[in-house]
């Protein structure tokens, strides 16, 4: 039978860049830094100053592609607006993610983590007391990184405790279907709609009698004569599955993965582990959970030698900003103690004073994720705990460790150790 050559070289190509974009990504950026598909004329931007650029040109770059992945699932959120309306309304939800809002959050976190570390040392103590020759082992993935932000989250929504196990079989539903084909989407539509109607009464509630959740300060929250509607309440909430759960999750694995495949740096959080600090904001340049953003023209816009046009839609490749070796010495390196790299609190700028460079990994400017903190903490202070209950962690023998990579489904990440 005969093969067409081109095809599967293309698909062979796309193959390669979903395991490993980088070499890819490092070409464009050298040879192709604003780079057209030729199959569907969509534009790929990849060096870090043309994407923080981008990110920052309101004027001439939208955000409503959004709406076609996660807004096809979700509805309409934050993520998708533009202008007036997504300031009013990121004004009401972003004071609960970041600065002393956050401190009511860290018992409930640390709370969360801690009821699963309980878990593991009851799951391997029975194990050990079986067979004490056996190691303990841990899915990083499975057993622990999907679980504590979710947990996280519906505490922090103020959901009732007998409603989490729905909450497990919805959110990788939803997940499952921003990216997915149509089938995977049609379910994740179906499991937004019944968390949406799950919510529907505890927001119509809660807008009357208000309590210390989430749910009850966006009802009440106003800015300017503003409240947010019970959808957009209700989408909200949708989102936030996405950028505290989706985004955590991920950072807790791909954090272990980096550490332990850098033995220097993770002998540096053994014994300081207030360096994990560090270490999350490494692991968000180096390979953060989200690739990439999707933008579309407003008006036409010349960028190297190229003109996207208006109404093209282009792809910001956070991936490609963050190696990009005009802006990070050795950039394909895993360092905590990097002196390119602003280790501060994440802000929207791109550059910080002194010419240190932020990474991209939370996108940049107005659309800069309202989780970001949130995100941050969890991800220490579960990583901490985990690193308090294993002595001696490494890869599972046998299995071969990945960064979680855009072909991969399902993700794990298989660990030993010895109990501490």
């Amino acid at each position: 039978m005969a093969t067409n050559t081109a095809t599967d070289s293309a698909e062979a190509m796309m193959r390669l860049y979903m395991d490993n974009p980088y070499p890819t990504l490092k070409y464009l950026r050298d040879n192709h830094p604003v780079y057209q598909n030729p199959q569907n004329g969509s534009w790929l931007i990849t060096r870090y100053d043309d994407v923080v650029d981008t990110f920052k040109d309101l004027d001439n770059f939208s955000a409503s592609p959004n709406a076609d992945g996660i807004g096809a699932v979700f509805g309409s959120t934050l993520m998708e607006y533009d202008g007036e309306k997504h300031s009013r309304l990121r004004n009401i939800v972003a004071p609960e993610f970041v600065g002393r809002k956050l401190e009511k959050l860290l018992p409930i976190i640390e709370r969360n983590t801690q009821l699963l570390i309980e878990k593991f040392a009851a799951k391997h103590a029975q194990q050990l007391a079986a067979a004490a020759h056996e190691k303990g082992e841990i899915d990083i993935v499975d057993d622990f990184a999907t679980r504590l932000p979710l947990n996280v989250i519906l505490d922090v929504l103020g959901l009732p405790k007998e409603s989490h196990e729905l909450f497990h079989d919805w959110y990788p539903a939803m997940m499952n279907g921003i990216g997915g084909g149509p089938e995977l989407r049609k379910l994740g539509v179906a499991a937004n709609t019944a968390y949406h109607d799950y919510l529907d009464p505890l927001v119509k509630a809660r807008s009357v009698n208000p309590g210390e959740d989430l749910i009850s300060q966006l009802c009440i929250a106003e800015v300017d004569g503003h409240r947010m509607t019970h959808q957009e309440i209700k989408s909200f909430a949708s989102l936030l599955l996405v950028a505290g759960a989706e985004t955590t999750d991920k950072s807790i694995a791909n954090l272990w993965y980096w550490l332990l495949s850098n033995p220097r740096e993770f002998e540096r959080v053994r014994q300081d582990p207030e360096l994990l600090d560090n270490a999350f904001t490494e692991m968000m340049r180096i390979h953060p959970p989200s690739g990439g953003q999707a933008r579309r023209a407003i008006n036409d816009v010349a960028m190297h030698g190229q003109l996207i046009k208006a109404g093209d839609y282009v792809q910001l490749s956070i991936y490609g900003g963050n190696r990009d070796d005009r802006v990070f010495r050795d950039p394909d390196t895993f360092d905590i103690l990097r002196d390119d790299l602003y280790f501060g609190k994440e802000l929207r700028s791109g550059y910080h004073e002194g010419g240190k460079a932020s990474h991209l990994g939370f996108g940049l400017g107005k659309h800069f994720c309202v989780g970001y903190q949130l995100a941050r903490t969890e991800t220490v202070i579960g990583s901490k705990a985990l690193l308090a209950m294993m002595k001696n962690p490494r890869f599972k023998p046998g299995f071969e460790a990945k960064p979680i990579a855009i072909s991969i489904q399902p993700w794990k990440l298989l660990l030993e150790f010895d109990p501490a």
